[in-house]
């Protein structure tokens, strides 16, 4: 009998779930599940079937972070895994919505991954811990430039440096979490908002995530530069023309 998958699928509608699924190992990120993810990322980007991905995890823990056997193989002397290291670079050039659903406790890589989702949800019962200074260790995978701009130096400074998990709420209210939800309501109301902006152009989703990725990352000026060249490329495009004319066509009726 075949091991259950790493990761396992499921579409509903042009919502595509990829699930953690190593409950046993609290979720915890190996080359082995860092590599399907990112295969599984690449394969949605070029399906224009699927018009939004959802991250979530079977089990109690939404993920461990990076699994203890990368710590020991590095402490080896061998290298991390490939794949780990190019996940960040998937998830922070996925084209379409990608929205991670966290229902429980989340650590280390679980945690400084999340800012390269377009919305993060969470159960009331999730949390939030970066352990790095306990450890002996320092931030990874981009994190020192990605969390202080996402929720701020100072409130960086107490996630990192004192290593205590935050709650769900405190993590919405830094900015780390889009919104809290019950947590019998999480699955649902996530689906229901993935659904939602799956429906969106997917020309203008991906047109707009990649201007808000280069805003944090150049000035005012560029960034209108860009925005007038990328609406240069939308206005009369297909899918302006028919959202316009779809409007104009309910405003006849009414």
């Amino acid at each position: 009998m075949s091991a259950p998958p790493v990761l396992a699928r499921e579409d509903q509608g042009r919502v595509r779930r990829l699930i953690l699924n190593r409950p046993e190992k609290k979720n915890a990120l190996s080359g082995e599940l860092a590599g399907a993810l990112v295969a599984a990322l690449q394969e949605a980007n070029a399906d224009p079937g699927v018009g939004a991905v959802v991250l979530a995890s079977t089990g109690d823990m939404w993920s461990a972070g990076v699994d203890v056997n990368v710590f020991l193989q590095i402490a080896a002397g061998q290298p991390a895994p490939d794949a780990l290291v190019r996940l960040t670079h998937h998830l922070r050039a996925f084209e379409k919505p990608l929205i991670a659903c966290v229902q429980g406790p989340t650590l280390g890589m679980g945690v400084t991954i999340l800012p390269h989702f377009d919305l993060v949800y969470a159960g009331e019962r999730a949390t939030f811990g970066t352990p790095f200074v306990k450890l002996g260790l320092v931030l990874e995978y981009g994190s020192s430039f990605t969390l202080p701009r996402l929720i701020g130096r100072q409130r960086a400074n107490e996630l990192i440096l004192r290593a205590k998990p935050i709650s769900a709420a405190t993590a919405a209210d830094w900015g780390l979490v889009t919104r809290v939800f019950a947590d019998d309501a999480l699955d649902e109301e996530v689906l229901r908002i993935a659904t939602d902006v799956a429906g969106a152009p997917a020309g203008a989703v991906a047109a707009c995530k990649r201007l808000l990725l280069e805003g944090e990352e150049t000035t005012l000026e560029a960034a209108v530069a860009a925005e007038n060249l990328a609406l240069s490329t939308r206005y009369g495009s297909a899918e302006n023309v028919a959202a316009v004319t779809a409007i104009l066509d309910k405003g006849k009726r009414s």
